[in-house]
């Protein structure tokens, strides 16, 4: 499959899952109604970490409409600021974009406006980066969505054990996975996490019998 590869605008900082725009309004003719909704759908999402505490982001777009993604960026997950932002009319379309300065917990997500003036969010991607002084460097969490299981990439400075769980509303452990890390970029689907019913959801990662990363989740 062919990509058209699209370099984003940076407004701040540079940077960079899955959404559906919908509500569409009708036609404000009677004689021809639109038979199709808008549709705008973020199909993969992921960060991988750099030397020298950079951020690269990658986003593939699906989408039957012209569009524009304004990239967010929150130290906490309630107050977002604008970093960057992206348009096209492509029906597939991968964009890149670098976060040069980003903070030690970051989360991410996607303000998307269709060509009628719709507007949805994005479920959450996080990143935490660690000290120098830790085996771990980054803990970067994709968002389960309807067609990708979640995903956890970590970047381990030594060869490390990677236990990793979801947890319900209610506490209740639904899936584990224990992996050996290598040294460098890894990469670990939660097999059958994108079966998930929508709700509410914890992720715990811990490297080496340490807790890491305590992150809710969402899957809509």
């Amino acid at each position: 499959m062919k990509f058209d590869f699209i370099k984003a605008t940076v407004l701040s900082g540079a940077l960079i899952l899955v959404s559906l725009v919908s509500n569409a309004t009708e036609g404000k003719t009677k004689k021809k109604k639109s038979t199709s909704q808008p549709r705008i759908e973020i199909v993969n999402f992921s960060g991988s970490y750099n030397s020298g505490n950079t951020i690269d982001i990658l986003c593939e777009v699906k989408s039957n409409c012209c569009y524009n993604i304004i990239v967010e960026r929150s130290k906490n997950g309630k107050k977002f600021t604008s970093i960057g932002s992206f348009s096209d009319n492509k029906n597939l379309a991968e964009y890149m974009m670098v976060d040069n300065s980003p903070n030690k917990t970051n989360y991410y997500r996607l303000k998307i406006i269709d060509n009628q003036g719709n507007v949805d969010y994005s479920n959450l991607m996080v990143t935490q980066l660690y000290n120098a002084n830790e085996v771990v460097s980054m803990v970067n969490i994709t968002p389960v969505t309807k067609e990708k299981n979640l995903q956890v990439s970590l970047d381990l400075k030594n060869r490390a054990f990677v236990i990793m769980k979801v947890m319900d509303d209610k506490g209740n452990e639904i899936f584990q996975k224990r992996v050996t890390g290598e040294t460098g970029e890894n990469c670990f689907d939660i097999d059958g996490s994108k079966d998930m019913t929508p709700g509410n959801y914890t992720l715990e990662v811990r490297v080496n019998n340490t807790n890491q990363l305590v992150l809710p989740l969402v899957k809509k």
